[in-house]
C-alpha cells in the first residue's frame, strides 16, 4: 500500500499531501537530461519508433531461416566501420544467431519478452530514418544505445547463449571443418 506523506509542491507557500511515486529510469533520465540543460540528439529508448509489423516482418525472416537482405548488408557496412559500428554489427549477429538457435529449439534458455526485446533492437537497427536517421554524422549512436541497453540488460542470456553455443554448436563445427580440411589435402 502506498502511505500518504507530506510534500510540498513548489508552487506556492505550504504543503500539500501526495503520495511516493517510484521513479523509473526512463522518467529518472529524463528528469536529469532537462536539469542539465544540454539538449539530446535522440530520446532515450528509442524503440518505440518501431512498429509491431516491423518486429512481425524479422521475426518471421529469422524463424524461416535466414536475415533479411536489408539488414545483412547493413550489418556488413557496420562491419568495416569504425569501433561503434563493429560493436552494433556484433552484437546484431549475436541476437540473430541467439534468436535463429531458439527458433530452431535447440537454445532453450530465452523468454518470450527477451526474444521480443532482441526483435525489437535489431528491428530498430534496420531502420535507416530513425532517431538519428543512419545517413547522418553520429547516425549510428542511438542504435548503439539500443544495443548496449540490450545487451546490458539481457547480459545474463547473453552470457548463458555464449556458453551454450560453445558447448553444443563450436564442436559440431570444428568437426565439420576437420573433414573439410581432411578432403582438400592432397595425398601423401
Amino acid at each position: 500500500m502506498i502511505k500518504p506523506r507530506l510534500l510540498y509542491n513548489g508552487t506556492g507557500p505550504g504543503v500539500s499531501y501526495g503520495v511516493n511515486v517510484m521513479k523509473t529510469y526512463a522518467s529518472r533520465a529524463m528528469e536529469d537530461s532537462a536539469q542539465s540543460h544540454v539538449p539530446s540528439e535522440a530520446p532515450l529508448g528509442a524503440l518505440h519508433l518501431v512498429g509491431a509489423h516491423e518486429v512481425e516482418e524479422l521475426a518471421l525472416a529469422l524463424a524461416r531461416g535466414f536475415v533479411p537482405t536489408d539488414l545483412d548488408q547493413k550489418l556488413n557496412r557496420l562491419a568495416a566501420g569504425t569501433l561503434l559500428h563493429r560493436h552494433v554489427e556484433q552484437n546484431c549477429r549475436l541476437f540473430i544467431a541467439l534468436l535463429q538457435s531458439a527458433n530452431e529449439g535447440s537454445f532453450k534458455g530465452a523468454t518470450g519478452t527477451e526474444r521480443e526485446r532482441l526483435l525489437r533492437v535489431l528491428a530498430y537497427v534496420r531502420k535507416d530514418d530513425d532517431a538519428i536517421p543512419d545517413y547522418k554524422p553520429n547516425g549510428f549512436t542511438d542504435d548503439q544505445r539500443e544495443v548496449r541497453a540490450a545487451v546490458t540488460e539481457l547480459a545474463l542470456l547473453l552470457e548463458a547463449f555464449k556458453s551454450w553455443r560453445l558447448r553444443c554448436q563450436v564442436p559440431g563445427m570444428w568437426q565439420k571443418g576437420e573433414e573439410v580440411v581432411s578432403i582438400s589435402q592432397p595425398p601423401l
